[in-house]
């Protein structure tokens, strides 16, 4: 009878696996990193009791966490079971911080619009400094500049931490800018531009202070306070009531915005798995308070939800809703589909209005299996010479609708827009990505695109 208990007691010991304390963690390969930044992110610390069935749940999480942090191109968390205690191993392979990125960007909203007329004076060139992960502690410092038909300089200092409990950040910016080509109005669901290609027509400069709060690994909330101030030109006064919202040709307000995320992807820069959600608040100038004499409220949200079907095969799928709570909005602070957020099918036009939503899906098939390697002529320089490289194939289809009061020559507004498509994605460290996109829209119209941002 006896034996028979330890049989049973035995049997259950496998099944529920044994617990031990983390007795110790070694981190290898933080030249510039601080402990205390790399340890935030483990989702275990020394003297936790972790059963040996919950290691891999912990190395997972530990290893998507510092990845996300995106001061490093590879992660490795090793449980080594050491007297009935726990040795962890942290392996790191540190990313290049200081990068002087040559930037060059199109007036149009994207490659394919700028690639139908091909003119490279409506190309801006720039250039940022960054320095990534300042003393060690994942701060940010950048300077950047702009040459061409938009002409800026700014700066941005940015600390995820400034207390000892790494809860609490905030980040200062500064930037300044003149155009000489400034987005007025839609006509016909396309951008009208007034432009003088000699002299700026448009002065801004913005002023941003943010504290940010982290809350365990996955709860941020970003409290924004920013100062603009817009100049115009006298070649804007037509366009001053619409435009700037007054006839002075001028605008200057607080835009003050509260926003709460709760991100839970695995892989930030192009996730696979997990699920996404934000909600932001804007506030957009107090009335007499700021001397402004404009009180524009916006909501935004979103959700994003993705599926790991299998080693091969995934799927996403987004919604996105943009509201306004006024009726008369200064065109500048309106905004709508067509930008960072459209029906891929209609990437031409510009759709505004009062409210707006976007239902976005994507089915994934993997080329390319992941998988490190390293370059061997530049194999010496770690930080560059080991690398992944992936190729996803993907089908999309979007849908989207934009309410708009007075819609006047602009179409497509108060209808339901269809698109899809398919396309290949490049997928390499230092979170680049390459999107290539070959879309149709519900009434024939095709379009090809290149993009470098994750479709969702």
């Amino acid at each position: 009878m006896r034996g028979y208990w330890i049989a049973i007691f035995f049997c259950l010991t496998l099944f529920n696996g044994y617990s031990q304390i983390v007795k110790s963690i070694e981190i290898i390969g933080n030249s510039t990193t601080k402990k205390k930044i790399i340890l935030r992110e483990l989702s275990f610390s020394i003297g936790d009791t972790i059963s040996s069935t919950d290691t891999l749940n912990h190395i997972k999480k530990s290893e998507n966490n510092l990845f996300n942090t995106a001061l490093f191109n590879f992660t490795k968390v090793t449980f080594k079971d050491s007297l009935n205690n726990w040795n962890v191993c942290v392996e790191l392979q540190e990313r290049w911080y200081i990068w002087p990125e040559v930037i060059v960007k199109f007036q149009e909203r994207n490659f394919a619009e700028w690639w139908k007329n091909k003119n490279l004076s409506r190309v801006d060139f720039g250039l940022h400094l960054n320095k990534l992960n300042f003393l060690g502690l994942n701060q940010t410092v950048q300077l950047n500049s702009y040459l061409g038909f938009t002409e800026s300089f700014g700066f941005q200092y940015k600390v995820p931490y400034f207390n000892e409990k790494l809860k609490d950040g905030f980040k200062i910016a500064a930037d300044y800018s003149t155009q000489n080509e400034v987005f007025v109005d839609i006509d016909k669901d396309e951008m009208v531009y007034i432009k003088n290609d000699s002299t700026p027509i448009q002065s801004s400069l913005k002023l941003q202070l943010e504290y940010t709060r982290r809350t365990g690994f996955y709860q941020t909330q970003f409290f924004n306070l920013r100062f603009i101030r817009l100049e115009g030109w006298d070649i804007l006064n037509p366009f001053s009531n619409s435009y700037f919202g007054n006839n002075s040709s001028s605008l200057r307000f607080i835009n003050f915005s509260y926003r709460y995320k709760y991100d839970r992807r695995f892989s930030q820069n192009y996730p696979l798995n997990g699920y996404f959600f934000d909600v932001q608040i804007d506030q957009f100038g107090f009335g007499n308070l700021d001397q402004s004499n404009i009180f524009v409220s916006r909501l935004l949200s979103s959700y994003r939800k993705y599926w790991k079907i299998n080693h091969k095969y995934f799927f996403a799928a987004g919604a996105f809703l943009n509201h306004y709570f006024n009726k008369n909005t200064p065109f500048y602070l309106q905004s709508g589909l067509g930008f960072s957020n459209y029906v891929r099918g209609f990437e031409p036009y510009i759709i505004y209005g009062k409210t707006s939503g976007l239902l976005k899906s994507n089915f994934k098939t993997k080329l390319l299996k992941t998988k490190p390697f390293t370059v061997p002529l530049i194999k010496k320089i770690k930080k560059f010479s080991k690398i992944y490289f992936a190729v996803y194939w993907n089908c999309f289809l979007d849908a989207g609708y934009v309410h708009l009061p007075n819609p006047s020559t602009n179409e497509l507004a108060n209808q339901l827009l269809l698109g899809g498509g398919s396309g290949i994605d490049w997928v390499t460290y230092y979170d680049v990505v390459i999107r290539t996109e070959y879309s149709i829209n519900q009434f024939g119209n095709t379009n090809f695109n290149i993009s470098f941002v994750s479709p969702l």
